[in-house]
């Protein structure tokens, strides 16, 4: 069955009728079954006015995730949930609860020289914590003694002993190393964390060193339980903004506050300062450098305290039945201005509205997708905006936006570590504003996830929760993706010719040379559709039943007898079904149009022959700003089983050995923290005295 364009629902059917305010925040109703709450997972069904209508999909928030005596968040629980058709929001759920585990106060678990309102991963286990580095002279991370402020601070120290080292590290992106540079001028700093299950996966597989990482055996998979942590921070410390008399380097440094576009205001956003609704920390991070080619650099050895803002989060984790991750993107929004999304796509309020960039999304019918003959957007003259967003300069014209700067080009200012007076400011907006090949409109399931937990704040903060310390309330989801059918997350796929790739060259040596997950021709599902005889994959979800059977007669969701008592998602169709009405997946996915031209997709992750769930377009603006184009889809366009070069990305030439970091086929190079890891040694190595 061919998905209609979906504002919410099921898998199957079911539109939103209605929301309310409650208590300062706009609440949603629930009404879908999801048949792996437990009870106690459904905190919006018992404050629900009888009028209120229902959501058919909802997601429901814990009503054990924001302890208010100061005691952590309870785990994720780990189970297997359903695939396709089923509800999607267990994988959205643990994304969030990942979140707020990782960013949870310390309040009374402070070490020294830590505060109340420090978030929990401060003390995750980073690279340097897990790994051990051939030359591996460096202290311990977050660790530093100030020095004289500025260059020549640093010019008397750069080569004498390490007197730190830094918590934050790469200011260059992955993917092709690219430098984000926000409306003050300054770049963002971005971090890798890992929870104790990643650390001890690490360590107890001898993966902790390069030679540990290159003989790994190839089919090791990654546990449930194991989360890794990403994020992205803006500098917001007075020392590198002028005083009142324009002098740097003082704490009375004068920091412009958060943009506040005219777009929120609106919407009802108002102005705040970064302490009263951004996480932030004191963190040490690298002293930056530029040489005489442009390129900067990253003492991370030499480090300088400064005070950082949380942008923006990676919630990637593994469930039983996942080990490829779930990748979830979280974002920081203005909790009082109404997100225009919901309004725009469901006709229904919401607070909280992304605020690091427009969302080319508001109610004035703004989006649009891409064209599939203009991908990038080359040929689109509009804004996205006028107002000046943290990650976006009001008035730039789409096809102005979402574009790497080359810092060769630019004058780095060490004095205050930023790139003034150039106009220098990176442009972002969100290409794909539901994050969807297919459909403008985030998923159901984010907006009722995102809705409820308006409530549940709104509730933890009446009964003791300090809006004050506590700042999670000012983040929010904005989409996941995942394997809908982790049956192929291996080496290689079922390949369409024995000695053959999924691109239908030969393998080197018979090696097999990893696999992207993505829906297009080289999806195993349309690959089997095409093949004579078909090759349906009856027993991977979706192949001849579908839906979850509720009681002993396994009844499937596309018979005729099918209801909600028997079976999850009554009337929905297989790939047997759609195979039968004549659909050729492959056509569908490329967007053939019934008078056989090509436009935006027709089907996305909700179609039977999906092989990820979630949103197949997901890019995070701070964190992967230049990768929404076409030739980077979703985070597993990169996070995937080939090998891994300098850059992150999938190393496609075996000619150029130098830029190769992982060069066998693993299923753990969906992670990217080992070749980061190698990365990172090579230029230890390359740096040390002698080299």
């Amino acid at each position: 069955m061919i998905p209609l364009p979906r504002v919410f629902g099921t898998r199957s059917s079911g539109i939103a009728r209605g929301a309310v305010l409650l208590a300062g925040f706009f609440l949603l109703g629930s009404s879908c079954k999801d048949p792996t709450i437990g009870a106690d997972f459904n905190i919006s069904t018992t404050n629900i006015p009888a009028n209120i209508g229902s959501l058919a999909e909802d997601c429901p928030a814990g009503d054990d995730w924001l302890p208010t005596d100061g005691s952590p968040p309870p785990p994720v629980r780990q189970f297997t949930p359903a695939p396709h058709p089923d509800t999607e929001c267990p994988f959205y759920r643990g994304a969030y609860q990942n979140f707020l585990i990782a960013t949870a106060p310390l309040g009374k678990n402070t070490a020294p020289g830590q505060s109340p309102t420090d978030p929990a991963l401060v003390n995750y286990a980073t690279i340097d914590d897990a790994f051990s580095f051939t030359n591996p002279l460096h202290l311990t991370r977050n660790t530093g003694t100030p020095y004289p402020y500025g260059k020549a601070g640093h010019d008397a120290l750069v080569n004498s002993p390490a007197t730190g080292r830094a918590w934050l590290g790469a200011v260059r992106q992955a993917g092709q190393r690219n430098v984000l540079i926000d409306q003050d001028d300054h770049t963002l700093y971005y971090g890798l964390h890992m929870n104790q299950a990643f650390y001890e996966f690490i360590k107890q597989n001898k993966l902790d060193t390069p030679a540990g990482i290159a003989s790994v055996d190839p089919y090791l998979a990654f546990p449930p339980g194991v989360v890794e942590i990403k994020t992205a921070w803006k500098d917001i410390d007075p020392q590198d903004f002028p005083d009142a008399s324009n002098k740097l380097g003082t704490p009375n440094g004068i920091v412009p506050p958060p943009p506040l576009p005219d777009d929120l205001k609106q919407l009802g956003g108002q102005q705040l300062t970064w302490d009263d609704n951004y996480i932030t920390t004191m963190a040490w991070l690298p002293y930056l450098t530029q040489d005489a080619t442009g390129i900067v650099h990253e003492d991370a050895d030499h480090p300088v305290l400064r005070k950082v803002a949380l942008v923006a989060l990676h919630s990637v984790y593994t469930l039983p039945g996942h080990p490829e991750f779930i990748w979830g993107s979280i974002q920081h929004v203005n909790i009082y201005a109404i997100d225009p999304a919901p309004v725009a796509f469901a006709g229904f309020s919401m607070l909280g509205a992304p605020d690091s960039q427009p969302n080319n999304n508001g109610p004035g019918g703004m989006a649009s997708l891409p064209d599939p003959n203009d991908p990038q957007n080359t040929k689109q003259t509009g804004v996205a905006s006028m107002g000046n967003y943290l990650l976006y300069k009001g008035g730039t014209a789409v096809n102005k936006a979402d574009q790497p700067l080359n810092t060769s080009d630019l004058h780095f200012d060490e004095a205050t570590q930023s790139f003034p007076g150039q106009g220098a400011q990176s442009s972002v907006y969100r290409m794909f504003p539901g994050s969807k090949s297919n459909d403008l409109a985030p998923d159901g399931a984010v907006f009722s996830l995102n809705s409820n937990l308006n409530y549940a704040f709104a509730q933890a903060i009446s009964q003791g929760l300090d809006p004050k310390v506590d700042k999670r309330q000012n983040y929010r989801l904005v989409a996941a993706v995942w394997l809908d059918k982790p049956n192929f997350f291996s080496l290689e796929y079922p390949g369409p010719g024995p000695g053959l790739g999924t691109d239908g060259k030969k393998r080197i040596g018979g090696t097999p040379a990893g696999v992207t997950f993505q829906n297009d021709d080289t999806n195993p599902l349309v690959i089997g559709a095409g093949q004579d005889p078909v090759v349906l994959y009856p027993d991977v979800s979706q192949g001849t039943t579908c839906g979850t059977p509720l009681d002993s007669s396994a009844t499937s969701g596309n018979a005729l007898n099918a209801t909600g008592a028997n079976n999850t998602t009554p009337t929905c169709a297989t790939r047997a079904d759609d195979l039968k009405q004549g659909q050729n997946p492959s056509d569908l996915y490329a967007g053939k149009q019934p008078d056989g031209s090509f436009g935006v997709p027709t089907v996305g992750t909700d179609y039977e022959f999906s092989l990820l769930g979630g949103e197949d377009r997901l890019s995070s603006t701070s964190m992967e700003t230049f990768t929404q184009n076409n030739g980077f889809r979703n985070c597993f366009t990169c996070h995937n089983t080939k090998p891994v070069n300098v850059n992150g990305v999938p190393s496609q030439d075996s000619d150029t050995p130098d830029q190769v970091l992982l060069s066998k086929p693993a299923l753990i190079n969906v992670s990217h923290l080992f070749s980061e890891f190698i990365f990172q040694d090579r230029e230890r190595t390359a740096a040390a005295p002698g080299n």
